[in-house]
Formats: structure tokens, sequence, C-alpha cells
């Protein structure tokens, strides 16, 4: 009789992991120490891990397994630990109780005070008004000649006059508007001239027409730059360093004589943050008037980076000094204001009940709620007692408010009340305080169903301090503040000097600007755009016919589309991640798997320096970073980064095209395995960016990291849902940026809401 063979009996998952991944990553994935530290734990699908498996593991003895054991125990892992659901499921991750991050302390505080003047609306960011006068002996104007609006803050009326129909011996003019600061940070100004002149910024300007003490600009506020005695025929150059909070615009006003110089001159140059000196000119000035901001400058030691975005988890002495430093500076602020802020004049009868109720109204504003009767009475009340100075009364409640828990930790308890709606999105949105708009949103009932919510977030993103926020992220994003020396060699390179590197980063930053705030707000434009925003300069060196728009008006200029992909081969980016003489394939891969494929990196078993000078002399760039990332343990991550890095190696140090590498073709094309499981084909930059605007991970990517800069908290926190929500919307909205900030500043708002009110049963 005949008997039928039966097939062995399939492995299971779970045994194969026990036998073959047991022994190095533990029963959990946890990581064995000497053999596999590492959890095992990652952003792969289910198909592309399996297919790393089959290929790379076990370690000692790739063969020991086959396709269909990988598959097995592939699954096996990515439901048990590994996939981003297991480990929600394992470790489901809670909202941490944060404090307030440096920024938004700063942020809070100048809303804080703002909140007791009306707004101003923004103006047009096209120069500063000016007003052309003719003197009758020194500095002392006689009649206005001419009015108009000047674009830049740089002049050489050499023995002449400035304006037709003015005396060329002596002569008056005063500048005046609005500054746009784009960044917050230390700012450095710079004045020069031979003549008379004093520089005035963030003071409680006037509109007016004069140029001397008695005018209103020199009452309301001490020069921040008095050089107002003429040093002859001789350039005289000052300076001052202001802090700024990026996003807002800050009342400017510069006032300038010339009387019987031989010559006349001015100019006003300022330097941003890590930036170069430039002439200050539009589009940082407007001719609109603004509104004085408070502005806290204390040194704060730094946020909490290790988890890619800035978060207020280290609470210790040096923060709680800091932040008693700073309380004490917005006191003294408020004082020197004082009569403005709280309408109380000094000799005002009722001064004393003003105070009290400018006090109450800054509390219940700084702790985003109304105040109780018993808050009143601790907060303010107790403060005058006991016959104290009004002024130091005030001093001591302004400490009292700015130290306080209600201020410095905003989630503080929970609360799922319209009160803390109002919070959450004021903070997510602008790093500040709720306005007047949500403030009455709250009091009336108009943030109780998600639509509410979603209408309030949407206007909170026509703010410039969402734009602010919004330009904070793509810093990072971009990786525009990280501090690099980005000198090139002399040499190979010349004309790649500061004034170019700064053209560059501000083409980068117009470019973001012009896709994020366009109608469309389109993330696939930032991937896929083939131009490049260019003036004279910058087309010169990059061998670009010049758009004819000067050197310092940026245009777009269309490229070969074949070459150039957005922000992947803006040159800023490209020179950014390059060596002082050579690319780095190894930068720009780790750039382009992290910011914009949204990818973890594990950190390297061990550091590897590129000294070039220990290569073959006749290998390539690609060469040289192949034979070095050779070893398996290398490759775990070169695998995913040397292809995208050799994708851009058309470019050189500085972002140029090229075509030969060290006498050779250069040769981009790789192999490449997507976090989808797929290998797709990378012949240069399109293709990459083809995939990163089309790929889920990449796009989910993206969306996480927005989340964890507006909100500061994991995304999984709010739900396990949560990203597959905002993914969708993201998609239904065509991929428009503006609009998914607002959809997670909604979110968050309702969520946590919901998680409070589950937590109080």
């Amino acid at each position: 009789m005949l008997v039928a063979a039966t097939a062995e009996p399939a492995v299971d998952g779970a045994a194969i992991y026990s036998r073959h991944c047991l022994e190095c990553h533990g029963a959990s994935g946890e990581g064995v120490a000497g053999k596999a530290d590492d959890m095992l734990a990652g952003d792969r699908s289910l198909e592309s891990l399996a297919r790393y498996i089959d290929r790379n593991m076990p370690e000692d003895n790739p063969d020991a397994i086959g396709a269909e054991e990988s598959q097995r125990v592939a699954a096996y892992i990515y439901d048990a630990f590994y996939s981003p659901a297991a480990r929600a499921r394992l470790n489901p991750p809670e909202l941490a109780v944060v404090r307030l991050t440096n920024r938004q302390f700063r942020e809070s505080v100048a809303d804080l005070l703002g909140s007791f003047e009306s707004p101003l609306p923004p103006g047009p960011p096209t120069g500063l008004n000016a007003v052309y006068h003719e003197s009758d002996g020194m500095n002392k104007k006689a009649r206005q000649i001419a009015a108009r609006e000047d674009r830049r803050l740089e002049f050489d009326f050499g023995e002449g006059a400035p304006v037709l129909g003015c005396s060329p011996q002596q002569y008056s003019i005063a500048w005046q508007g609005s500054l746009l600061a784009p960044r917050t940070g230390w700012h450095e100004f710079r004045l020069t001239t031979p003549n008379g002149a004093r520089f005035y910024l963030n003071g409680d300007f006037r509109p007016g027409d004069g140029n001397r003490r008695d005018d209103s600009a020199a009452q309301r506020m001490p020069a921040l730059i008095d050089a107002w005695v003429a040093s002859g025929n001789t350039d005289r150059v000052e300076t001052v360093r202001v802090f700024l909070l990026g996003g807002r615009a800050y009342p400017i006003r510069l006032d300038y004589f010339k009387y019987m110089d031989r010559r006349g001159a001015v100019k006003l140059e300022w330097r941003q943050p890590d930036a170069a000196w430039e002439v200050l000119a539009a589009p940082y000035l407007s001719p609109a008037p603004a509104r004085h901001v408070t502005v806290v400058s204390t040194d704060f030691p730094a946020d909490d980076a290790s988890e890619g975005y800035e978060r207020g988890t280290a609470v210790n002495k040096a923060w709680h000094e800091a932040t008693t430093r700073a309380a004490l500076e917005a006191a003294n602020l408020i004082l020197a204001r004082l009569p403005r802020l709280s309408g109380a004049d000094d000799d005002a009868p009722d001064r004393l009940e003003n105070l009290r109720l400018f006090l109450a109204t800054l509390a219940e504003r700084a702790f985003r709620r109304p105040l109780s009767e018993d808050d009143r009475r601790f907060f303010v009340e107790r403060c005058f007692a006991d016959g104290l100075a009004p002024d130091l009364a005030v001093k001591r409640s302004v400490l009292l408010i700015l130290k306080s828990p209600r201020f410095l930790y905003p989630d503080l308890g929970r609360a799922d009340d319209a009160w803390a709606v109002a919070g959450r999105l004021a903070l997510d949105a602008w790093d500040s305080l709720p306005d007047a708009a949500l403030r009455d949103a709250a009091a009336s009932g108009q943030l109780q169903t998600p639509d509410q919510v979603r209408t309030q977030a949407r206007r909170l993103m026509d703010d410039p301090r969402a734009k602010a926020k919004l330009g904070e992220f793509f810093r990072v994003w971009l990786a525009l503040d990280k501090g690099r020396d980005l000198r090139k060699d002399g040499e190979a390179y010349p004309g790649f000097d500061e004034t170019l590197v700064a053209d560059m980063r501000r083409s980068l930053e117009l470019f973001v600007d012009q896709v994020v705030w366009n109608e469309k707000a389109d993330y696939r434009d930032l991937l896929q755009a083939d131009y490049l925003l260019l003036n004279d300069r910058l087309a010169a060196f990059y061998g670009v016919p010049a758009p004819g728009a000067g050197s310092d008006e940026f245009v777009p200029v269309r490229l070969n589309a074949d070459q150039r992909a957005g922000v992947i081969t803006h040159p800023f980016v490209l020179a950014s991640h390059s060596y002082f003489k050579e690319t780095s394939p190894i930068h720009r891969g780790v750039y382009l798997t992290r910011q914009i494929l949204g990818r973890a990196l594990k950190p390297p078993p061990q550091a590897i320096l590129f000294e070039d000078e220990h290569f073959d002399p006749t290998l390539t760039t690609r060469e040289k970073v192949a034979a070095i990332t050779s070893k398996e343990t290398c490759m775990a991550c070169h695998v995913t980064i040397n292809p995208l890095g050799f994708s851009l190696e058309h470019f050189d140090a500085v972002g140029r095209f090229r075509t030969i590498d060290n006498h050779k073709p250069v040769d981009p094309a790789s192999s490449f395995d997507t976090a989808e499981g797929e290998t797709i084909p990378l012949r240069g930059p399109r293709d990459v960016a083809a995939h990163a605007a089309t790929a889920a991970s990449a796009r989910r990517g993206f969306i996480r990291q927005l989340f964890h800069s507006f909100v500061k908290q994991p995304a999984a926190a709010y739900g396990p849902d949560t990203l597959d929500q905002l993914d969708a919307s993201f998609l239904a909205s065509g991929h428009h940026i503006r609009q998914l900030a607002a959809e997670i500043t909604a979110l968050v708002a309702v969520r946590a809401g919901q998680s409070a009110k589950q937590a109080s049963r």
C-alpha cells in the first residue's frame, strides 16, 4: 500500500524568532548588551522588514532562513513589538507635563502686555516713510521739501542735495515705520555716517516729521544709537545688539542731519541671527506704524531637544533662576510703561483701583481663564497690603503671576473646558496666549464643537505669529540653524563668500515662504519645484543668465527640470551638507533620510572620519564613500543613506551642477529600498523628489515632524489613529501645509480635552 508523503509543518514566526533572533535581540526585541544594544523597533513596512531579514539576518549566517521563513518571522516581529502600533500597544505614550519652552515664555509675555493696547494692521513690506527738510541752522528744521517712501537705508549724497529743491549745505531727514523681523534671537545694527544721526527701535512712537530732541520719538525713548554729534568728514561707525522676536513688527525711526559738512552720507545695516551684515531694506521695512513689543531678553538654559524637537521637560534650578530673572525683567518693563498699559496716570485719584483692575486682568490673561475671588485676593489684593508703594505692589504682583505654575505649566490639571481649548489653540498655533477673539469665543460658548474649534484654528493660521512658528519649523526641517561652517576652499570655489552664503540662505527662505503662503501651499512643490529664487549675484555664481533683479531682489528662475528638485537641490542645502573641498554623500543621505523621508536612523556603531588623504587619489567621492561604508555593521543604515546621497553627486560642494568628479563621469544611479518594501531606481534628485512626494511613509514623516514642532508631544499620545486622521485630512486638502498645521492644532485642542474628561472619570 502506498502512503502519501506529508509536507513538513510550517514553523511559526515566534518559533523562528526564538531559534534565530532571541539570543541577540531579547524576548521583546529590547536588545542584549554586547550583541544588539538597540531596541528592535523602526518604521519599515512589513514587506520591507521581511526583505531586510531575508538579505541580512541572522548576521552570522543570512542563509539560515529562507524567504518564506523570513516573511513569517517578520510578521511576528512586526506585530509583537517592532511597528509603531505595537510599541504604542505595549507602552502607550502619555502626555508629558511640560512647562513653557523658552520661546513660549517670551512669546507669551510679549502678547500678554500687547493685549492691553489696540493692535495695528500689518503694513506692506515696501520701505519706510521719509520726510526731507531744509534746515535753518544746526539740525533745526525749517521747511519740508519732500515726503516719499525709501526702500533702502543706504544713501551717499556727496556734496549735493538729497532731493531737488533742498540746500546741499544743511538738511535733515526722518525715516519712520516698522521693522519686520522674521527670526527670533539677537540682532545687531550698525550705523555709519560722517554727519549726525540717531537710531530708535521699539519705542512708543507717534507719527512725526521732526529730527530734534523735542520730537516725540526722542521723548518716548532714548536712542539705541546716538551719533548726533557729527564727526566731520570721517565716517563714524556705531553698533548695538538687540533681542527681537520673529514674526513681529517693531516701531523704527532713523533721524539724520547734515550741517555745513563737506559731504552727506548715512547707512544703517543689520545682522540677523547666524547671518551676514546687510543694508536694512525692504522687505524687512514697512511704512505702516507698529506697536511697542515687550521683549524679554533674559538668557534661558537650552530646552530639551533629545526627541528632535524642543520641549519643556527640563525643570531644574537653572531654569527656575532664569524664569525669575525673566519675570523681574518683565516687571521692570511693565513699570516703565505702566500709565500707558494700565490707563492709570501717576496723579489720578483712582490710580490704585485702576492698578488693581489692570493686574487682575493681567492674571486672567496669563492664566488663560477667569480669576476666582480667592485668586484675585492672592495674586492682586494682598500685594497692596500694609501700605506698600503702588509701584512695588505692581512689581510684586507681576512676579507672582509670571512665576505661578498656572502661567508656566499651561496644561497643569488637564482642564476640559472652553478656556482650556482656547489656551491649547493659542499655544500650539502661536506658542503664546489666546487673543481677544479666542477669549470671547471661550466666554460665549463658541468652542464647543470640533467645527467651531477648527474655524478658530484656521483663523489663527492667518496671523503673522503662525507664520513665524511655521518658519521656525522649516528652519529645523531644512537644518538652517545648525551653525554649520559653510566656508569652502577659496581656490576650488572662488567667489563663494559670506555675502553669497547670505544670499543662498535668503533664497531658500523666500522659496519656502512662496510655497507655504500661496493659495495652494502644496507640500509637494517644496520637493519638486524646478526653479530657484535668484538675484543677479547668485545667478552669476551658478552660471544662470542674470534675471536683471539686481543684488537685493530675488525672482524665480526656471532651471533644467531634470536637474533641480525643490529644497532637495537648493544650493544652501547642498553646500551645508558638504565638506570644505568635497561633497558628502553621507551627510546628504542622512539629511534626506531623516528630514525629507522622515525615517529613523540609529547612531553609527563607531565614528568614521572621512580623511581624503588616505584614499587612492584617482577615486571619486562615491567610490570613497562606498569603500568606507562597505562593512556589514555600516550597511544596516548605509543601504538607505548611500543611494540617497549618491543621487545628488551631480552637484558639487557649493551646489553647482557637474558631470565630472575627479576626471571621471559622475554616477548618481542606485537601487533604493523604500520603507514600503519596494526597490526603486534612483538616477538623480528628481527620482528622490518623486518618491518623497508620493510615498505614504515620507508624507507621514513630514506630518509627524510638523506635529512635534507645533505640539511638542508625541502624536500617539492623542490616540493611536492621530497620524491616520491627519494623513487623510492632508491628502484631502491637496497636501495643503497651512491647513495641515490648522488641523493639527484643532485636533489636539479637542482630543486633549477628551483625554482630560476620561482621566477625571
